[in-house]
């Protein structure tokens, strides 16, 4: 009985933590202008945290980067920046994406998309409201989890819990989202470096060694990018230490 107690009041205390280190990351002044910006657009209008930047919080690890995704167009996130006097530039806002600049920091607005038509390297995509259409055509459980400022996660494919347990998934078809775009051969090997606590699933071992062809058509930039990130010390640290 105290054992299941202990364990109660511990999983309550973590998830308080969670929320307050969210919630102090959304208060920095240079988030809470872009939130507030957002979120007073309209009655609909919302951003939430996503991917690495809430990975990093569930994970104890220092945040360095950060992406926010949004239910408003990219051409409405522009507008709203413009009236803010917030610097952005449009990064890539064919696919959805603005990056907006607050004292020499950046932060990515990415409008909630579906991907129609993908060729292993682009997407033609529409923008969309819902938060669990977004979350279908990203890479892996651990990357679709959002928060808003307030430290309320949503999580549809059960990122947290695979975290925790060190599991790297696909979200769906891991075949289709590697044909979707090659990179994410490499992207998973960099999570499995850093987040793994299990063998590797036979059968997505048997997906890339089949698509394994396909890094050839990525531009040298974005495999050297990822490379990089696989390549860092603490990387090399893990990598070293598991082949003992």
């Amino acid at each position: 009985m105290i054992s299941l107690l202990d364990k109660i009041f511990f999983r309550k205390n973590n998830l308080e933590n969670i929320s307050k280190k969210i919630k102090d990351l959304s208060n920095t002044p240079q988030l809470k202008k872009i939130f507030d910006s957002i979120n007073s657009f309209s009655e609909k209008s919302e951003i939430r945290l996503v991917g690495g930047c809430v990975r990093k919080i569930l994970n104890n690890e220092k945040v360095d980067d950060i992406d926010l995704a949004t239910n408003l167009e990219p051409t409405e996130v522009a507008e709203i920046l413009k009236k803010n006097q917030i610097d952005f530039y449009e990064t890539g806002i064919k696919h959805g994406t603005i990056t907006a600049i607050i004292d020499d920091q950046k932060f990515e607005i990415t409008s909630l998309r579906e991907d129609l038509l993908t060729d292993g390297r682009h997407a033609q995509v529409k923008f969309s409201k819902d938060w669990r259409s977004d979350a279908l055509r990203r890479d892996f459980t651990i990357n679709s989890i959002y928060s808003d400022r307030d430290g309320n996660i949503f999580d549809p494919f059960n990122g947290k819990e695979d975290l925790k347990k060190g599991y790297i998934k696909f979200i769906g078809d891991g075949d289709k989202r590697i044909k979707e775009d090659y990179l994410r051969i490499l992207r998973y090997l960099r999570f499995f470096v850093c987040y793994s606590k299990q063998k590797h699933n036979p059968e997505t071992l048997k997906i890339i060694k089949k698509n394994i062809d396909g890094i050839s058509q990525l531009s040298k930039e974005r495999l050297l990018d990822e490379l990089k990130k696989i390549t860092t010390p603490d990387n090399l640290i893990k990598i070293s230490k598991d082949k003992q």
